[in-house]
């Protein structure tokens, strides 16, 4: 009697690699996509500004410095203003990493080939005076856009409605913003023809971090990515009811990142003016969701059914309630008012009085 032929060890576990991944691409695809396109938007990256990197490595070093400073300082801000609780870390952090690669990368290459079309098509003085105007606010808001749509759907659970939107866009945006003014910085450099590579970062790093960083890309994609969530908000509204508002969302970014680029208001005060324009926007936007989460979630934890306490409500009611126990049950309840949270966070969506 013969022995049964079996794989080799390395051929069975090859197998059972290839079935795996391909069962979690069918359960994930969303996830898959989006980690192929952020990696082919850092190779774009790369290839661009590699041999920059190469011959000034002090002066990228320093940007990419800066590059996590803004990120870092960012996401803080914006989880920290976030009504309810925090964001989930990874949910956060893929939109920055879109924005910073995907985003980016592409947005290079899409730029170049929109802007020869306004050279070649109306000619070189329109398109140096008008071809941003008329290219990112097509090509990178949508690009920015796509990267919203898809985290938004590989964590459907998590983004229930416009304010969930708004911040992944928030999110996404302020990724596309730390690279682009990463690519500003090394362009910086070579204007300068590399003698003053670390002040023409820092200078860059002023110019569009501190002077125009408020109402920059964060801005523009948080008031796109709320059309996102309208379209996937977890409610009973028909989607024909929810197309409008959410392009509107969307053309309202591309008409702030318009104004932002155009050749009008060319003085520091008219670029301040831009700035406060887009910064206002996006913080109407964020004020008036909050409100109406909050108002929704209020009533629901107000209402006799509920068995939750409103003290749920705001961080500092949080706060207080858990300063008013004795400090061997603080823990166990913080953990239990996180898990009631997600109850909170949904019902703000959907709750009806």
């Amino acid at each position: 009697m013969t022995a049964p032929v079996t794989a080799p060890p390395a051929a069975s576990r090859l197998r059972s690699l290839i079935t795996s991944v391909r069962g979690s691409w069918r359960r994930r695809p969303a996830g898959w996509a989006i980690g192929a396109l952020c990696l082919l938007g850092l190779l774009l990256l790369l290839h661009g500004f590699g041999p920059v990197i190469r011959v000034f490595p002090g002066p990228a070093l320093l940007a990419l410095v800066l590059l996590a400073l803004t990120v870092s300082v960012g996401t803080a801000v914006l989880g920290r203003i976030r009504p309810f609780r925090p964001p989930p870390s990874g949910w956060a952090w893929s939109g920055v990493l879109w924005g910073a690669t995907a985003a980016a990368g592409c947005a290079v290459v899409a730029n170049t080939g929109l802007q020869g079309i306004w050279y070649k098509s109306a000619g070189i003085g329109f398109g140096s005076r008008w071809g941003a105007a008329l290219t990112a606010p097509l090509n990178e808001e949508l690009l920015k856009l796509s990267g919203v749509v898809l985290i938004a759907l590989a964590a459907r659970p998590l983004v229930r409605g416009p304010l969930d939107g708004f911040f992944l866009g928030a999110f996404t945006g302020l990724g596309f913003q730390a690279m682009e003014n990463w690519t500003y910085a090394m362009n910086a450099i070579l204007l300068g023809g590399g003698v003053r590579g670390s002040a023409d970062v820092s200078q860059s790093f002023v110019t569009r971090v501190v002077v125009t960083g408020l109402g920059s890309h964060w801005a523009m994609s948080a008031v796109a990515g709320t059309g996102v969530g309208i379209l996937l908000a977890h409610d009973d509204r028909p989607p024909r009811r929810r197309i409008a508002p959410a392009a509107a969302c969307v053309l309202v970014a591309m008409s702030m990142h318009w104004l932002f680029d155009a050749p009008l208001l060319d003085s520091a005060a008219g670029l301040g003016a831009k700035v406060a324009v887009n910064f206002l926007l996006a913080l109407g936007f964020f004020l008036v969701l909050r409100h109406r989460a909050r108002r929704r979630a209020r009533a629901f934890l107000l209402s006799p059914g509920t068995p939750l306490s409103v003290d749920l409500l705001t961080r500092g009611s949080r706060s207080r309630a858990l300063r008013g126990l004795p400090p061997a049950r603080r823990h166990a309840a913080e953990q239990r008012a996180a898990a009631y949270l997600a109850v909170v966070e949904e019902q703000a969506v959907l709750w009806r009085p």
